[in-house]
């Protein structure tokens, strides 16, 4: 009788092992938002960069840097383009409509979806920033670095902003004329006190 009892329980135990080997582990409930991107530590004022790209970096700021014979050049409603000469440019953009996060970056990249040719994670002024594009240079001069570079920067919860440069190795770019991605973190620098609420 032992013997059976013992049996029957082995039996139920193995039994109820297996039904919950079968069940999927809990996750996220459909329609919930997932949050890789690093918390944006005071939000800086995106309904001032939305109205007028242009609040986010001034000509002469990009000038104190290095670049010269700069003017601030005709943009779309949604970015701003400062023109050093004829080919050097420096861009704040966001896309319309405003669709795109920080969060929604990460995710779209954690998963997969084209953010970009590259994808370097940094930290300026304590702000999260990810570099996500450059133009490469042409076949025997890459050695010389991009020629282009564009980084994201979340200035709140609900807007991300993109910074660009294109200094295709131009004089006016001066001391960042090899290095757009440089130059893109310092304007980042003085684009995010410029939008300090």
């Amino acid at each position: 009788m032992r013997y059976l009892a013992r049996r029957y329980a082995v039996i139920v135990l193995l039994a109820m092992l297996a039904a919950g080997c079968g069940k999927p582990a809990a996750g996220p409930s459909p329609g919930s938002a997932m949050h890789l991107a690093p918390p944006i530590p005071v939000p800086l004022d995106s309904a001032k960069f939305i109205a007028d790209p242009c609040s986010a970096i001034a000509v002469e700021q990009v000038e104190s840097i290095g670049f010269s014979d700069g003017a601030r050049d005709t943009g779309r409603d949604t970015q701003c383009v400062l023109a050093f000469g004829p080919v050097v440019r420096v861009q704040t953009s966001w896309l319309s409509p405003l669709r795109e996060t920080l969060d929604t970056l990460y995710t779209d990249h954690a998963t997969g979806k084209d953010t970009g040719n590259r994808w370097e994670e940094l930290t300026i002024k304590g702000y999260p920033v990810v570099v996500v594009w450059a133009e490469e240079n042409v076949p025997g001069r890459q050695d010389k670095g991009p020629l282009a570079c564009r980084l994201a920067l979340g200035l709140d919860e609900r807007t991300l902003m993109y910074v660009g440069t294109n200094v295709d190795e131009r004089a006016e770019a001066g001391p960042w004329q090899y290095d757009p991605c440089g130059a893109a973190k310092k304007i980042t620098e003085f684009v995010i006190e410029n939008l300090r609420s």
